[in-house]
């Protein structure tokens, strides 16, 4: 995936990702990798730790820590998310604690031909402070290397993928 594949807006403090992604696998397996919240850090770059806090329903909070480095800045994530799981068609996510003053999103899943559709949208307003040139920059490569990293693991899972690529 690059970077250009992706949507991004800002408007003040506050920015918007929308991309939509085909995945030759189906899903099943896209749903299975997407709600991996405890393996991701194996497959999620710069994720050093991702944990199940508590789990209600169909209702997941999750913990998720990591370090993003652009040059001489480093960045901390400090994530928890209330995630609401509507299996295999959709989750939604809202931020209640972390670095973020607020952050919601969705990511939608649709069987498509031989594969899966997904459509992923933030909306999110940081508690830090984002440089205003390089800023968008880094969060569309962070944003397309995260998804590239959802995919390879979903085709990963999928032993037929490498035949549907």
């Amino acid at each position: 995936m690059q970077s250009s594949d992706i949507r991004f807006e800002r408007s003040g403090d506050e920015f918007t990702i929308d991309v939509h992604m085909r995945v030759a696998v189906p899903v099943a397996v896209a749903w299975a990798v997407l709600v991996d919240f405890e393996g991701m850090p194996n497959f999620i770059p710069n994720l050093t730790e991702s944990r199940v806090v508590e789990r209600i329903g169909t209702t997941v909070r999750v913990s998720q820590k990591g370090t993003t480095r652009v040059g001489p800045f480093v960045f901390e994530l400090d994530s928890t998310r209330d995630v609401q799981l509507t299996p295999y068609r959709e989750i939604r996510a809202v931020g209640i604690r972390g670095n973020f003053k607020h952050v919601e999103s969705s990511m939608r899943l649709e069987a498509r031909d031989e594969g899966t559709l997904l459509t992923y949208h933030v909306k999110a307003v940081p508690d830090f402070w984002v440089p205003p040139l390089i800023g968008p920059t880094v969060i569309r490569q962070q944003t397309a290397e995260q998804l590239s990293s959802l995919l390879a693991e979903m085709r990963r899972r999928h032993p037929l993928a490498d035949s549907q690529r």
